[in-house]
């Protein structure tokens, strides 16, 4: 089985060749062409009075309060049904408390949606790990500026497929490994790839800058398993999710759980292969739902000290768009607000989730969709108000729309 976890092909490279351009626009611009078939419907009004329209809209809506159980979910229904995501669970947090869970459905279904369907949270795995590790970084178990092998006596034994037991290993032999703290891990400096699927290789020396790194989390897993002598799945669900009454979350596909799991699919529908993950990854394999992952975001927003560690220094990721990376989160300054974020990318689910840590508002959402994410940035707009310049980040977009969005700023 390969995983395609926030780094895959290129969008360009799954294009065919002699595709026509209205197949091109189909395949590389969904969220354009969409735009485009519902601009042609309303050419009455001019597109610049509709653009004056859904912008006033939009912050009229945020600022009414009036995003309630039910605009929510009216919102969410037709957001699904028009990117065709057939399975999305949205939580809201309003002023670190969850305000209300909903679920929609794109396409036909014979299962039903309920707030206790469990999704792949993918790369939103990463963010729950942080926010333990930093409890025992609190708590002197461990240290922000240590290198991560100082907890690994006998060296890094790195697993090219870290969800099989049977996977082939290497022994890194690389002296830079003794440079990468735990805060690298973190914060995607620790100069490592986001994959390797082969003995692993330094990309740049560790600090020198940011680049996205699963095998980073996966190293700084192996370090923790070490210092508390449990699994992770085991750690996870003894340091988080028990003590926040997570009960629909583990780092495993456990039983319990597959009985309410939401198969993946395609952008088009298509079903793929339930992946019954069995070797917990810190960076991606967390099993969770809506409720339960807003539970966390609403104690995490709570905890001022996690907050203010994870936030104090971020390293730059893209100045142009006021983003950078904290302790397990990518951070958004606009205006006065600084906001955290995360997007998730596993095979057949999209996910994404964003606070305000000034108003402590928030959301999550959590889609068996690979083009799921184009939900994002509608929904942000309808829980939290506003612009925010995350949705213009290359590797939230990707291919072609990314491109023109972050060059020319011609956002579709």
């Amino acid at each position: 089985m390969e995983m395609d976890i926030n780094g895959g092909l290129p969008l360009f490279a799954r294009v065919p060749p002699m595709m026509s351009l209205k197949q091109l626009i189909r395949t590389v611009l969904p969220p354009m062409h969409s735009k485009a078939c519902a601009l042609r419907k309303r050419n009455r009004l001019g597109l610049s009075l509709l653009v004056a329209a859904v912008s006033a809209g939009c912050a009229s809506h945020a600022g009414s309060g009036d995003s309630d159980s039910n605009t929510l979910h009216e919102r969410l229904q037709g957001l699904a049904t028009r990117y065709g995501v057939c399975d999305v669970a949205a939580a809201v947090v309003r002023d670190r408390k969850v305000q209300s869970v909903e679920v929609a459905q794109g396409c036909a279904s014979q299962s039903p949606l309920t707030p206790d369907s469990v999704f792949e949270a993918a790369s939103l795995s990463k963010p729950v790990f942080a926010y333990a590790v930093l409890q025992l970084v609190r708590e002197g178990r461990m240290d922000l500026d240590a290198p991560v092998v100082t907890y690994l006596p006998e060296g890094y034994q790195h697993r090219f497929q870290p969800y099989r037991r049977d996977s082939q290993t290497d022994r890194v032999s690389d002296q830079r490994l003794q440079a990468v703290t735990v805060r690298m891990a973190l914060n995607h400096t620790s100069g490592l790839p986001n994959w390797s699927n082969g003995p692993l290789e330094f990309d740049f020396t560790p600090g020198d800058k940011w680049q996205y790194s699963g095998e980073g989390y996966v190293l700084l897993q192996r370090a923790v398993e070490a210092v508390t002598h449990q699994d992770l799945d085991e750690f996870m669900a003894r340091r988080v999710f028990e003590p926040l009454g997570m009960t629909h979350s583990a780092y495993t596909l456990k039983p319990q759980l597959q009985e309410h799991a939401v198969p993946p699919k395609t952008g088009d529908g298509t079903p793929l292969k339930l992946r019954s993950l069995h070797v917990p990854v810190s960076a991606f394999s967390l099993y969770t739902t809506a409720q339960d992952y807003a539970v966390f975001l609403a104690t995490l927003l709570k905890d001022e000290r996690s907050v203010t560690q994870t936030v104090a220094s971020p390293v730059p990721v893209d100045p142009r768009l006021n983003l950078s990376w904290g302790l397990g989160w990518g951070v958004e300054r606009e205006g006065g607000d600084l906001s955290i974020w995360q997007w998730g990318n596993n095979p057949g689910y999209r996910a994404f989730a964003m606070a305000s840590t000034r108003t402590g508002d928030g959301f999550v959402m959590f889609t068996n969709s690979d083009g799921g994410l184009a939900m994002a940035e509608p929904l942000s707009k309808v829980i939290l108000g506003g612009e925010h310049t995350v949705f213009r980040f290359r590797l939230i977009r990707g291919g072609l729309a990314g491109f023109l969005c972050e060059t020319i700023g011609l956002c579709f």
